[in-house]
């Protein structure tokens, strides 16, 4: 990996996935990003690309954080991990992101909700009902 890989690393970790505007900020041919970003691929180096979704334009008013607390014991005795149950909640629809986080709770998620009842579809519907999930405490950004 040489430093014209790290640039493009650099504008795709930050958002910037079109080979053209990558070209154009790398002051670099179109043939040449194209090349290099299909050899990142194929390392192993960028595993996919996830476009940036405007959750507000799509009807999306609502972002909350949603600390979850799970029943170590409970997973053990059922044979699924921690990251077993983060997997199966970031398949959950509108959960953007989740992370296994340090502290008093064991799990972040983030979620995008319509509005208020949509969120408390989801939590209570989704991501409550998984075996393992004992206690969530949510909070709602508020800008």
């Amino acid at each position: 990996m040489d430093d014209f890989d790290e640039e493009l690393l650099h504008f795709v970790d930050s958002g910037t996935v079109k080979y053209t505007s990558l070209a154009k900020k790398l002051n670099a041919p179109l043939s040449t990003v194209h090349f290099r970003m299909k050899r990142l691929e194929k390392e192993g180096v960028i595993k996919y690309f996830k476009g940036e979704i405007d959750w507000g334009k799509a009807g999306f008013q609502l972002t909350a954080f949603i600390f979850v607390n799970i029943d170590v014991n409970l997973l053990k005795s059922i044979g699924k991990t921690q990251e077993k149950l983060l997997k199966e909640l970031l398949n959950v629809p509108y959960v953007s992101e989740g992370y296994l986080i340090t502290g008093d709770e064991d799990i972040l998620l983030k979620v995008m909700a319509k509005d208020s009842s949509h969120l408390k579809e989801t939590l209570l519907n989704h991501i409550d009902a998984k075996e393992g999930v004992v206690k969530t405490k949510t909070v709602i950004v508020l800008n």
